[in-house]
């Protein structure tokens, strides 16, 4: 069944000012096909799009970007997205019945690199954790972690490129999937 959410619901379910959402929506989607301003239709927003609007928000309240660079990682990481469920409101049902656990720890890494253009070019770095193993030694404890790599976009860099970039931003993002999923239930 899909489910659709008005401004004033998804505001008071995920504790954000109306007002707020409201100029998110504007600068993270485009116009309503429904009608305008004065339409008398409120706006509904599938999960796709509902949750495009709170990362946007996310990335501007939280880590501080503009509207004009939250866009930018929005449109970079949208395939990502798409193609591994994250705009999908049921993907962590679907994973919890395939494999028996919730999505993977998933962080998204990125940090802008030097660019030939007048906008700066972004780097991603996207980890999934794959296995977590306790490794006691003499030396202490430790913890042996494996995770999958992807780049964005696929061009020659590191994620050590990345990760000790000065002005690198990390978000535990399958965190703040589950953390939306929950408000909403």
């Amino acid at each position: 069944m899909i489910h659709y959410f008005t401004n004033r619901e998804l505001a008071q379910k995920l504790e954000i000012n109306l007002a707020r959402w409201k100029r998110w929506s504007r600068s993270f989607l485009p116009p309503d096909p429904l009608g305008g301003m004065q339409s008398g239709y409120a706006r509904q927003y599938l999960f796709k799009d509902l949750f495009k609007v709170f990362f946007g928000g996310y990335l501007m309240g939280h880590l501080k970007l503009s509207v004009a660079d939250s866009r930018k990682v929005l449109d970079d990481l949208s395939p990502w997205l798409e193609k591994n469920g994250f705009y999908d409101w049921n993907s962590s049902d679907k994973e919890k019945k395939e494999t028996g656990g919730l999505l993977a720890d998933v962080w998204v890494y990125f940090c802008p690199f030097a660019s030939t253009g007048a906008e700066p070019e972004l780097r991603y770095l996207i980890r999934r954790v794959l296995d977590v193993q306790s490794a006691d030694s003499a030396q202490g404890r430790r913890t042996v972690v494996t995770y999958e790599e992807d780049f964005i976009p696929e061009e020659e860099f590191s994620a050590v490129d990345v990760l000790r970039h000065p002005d690198m931003h990390g978000i535990n993002f399958s965190a703040l999937h589950a953390n939306v999923v929950a408000k909403l239930l």
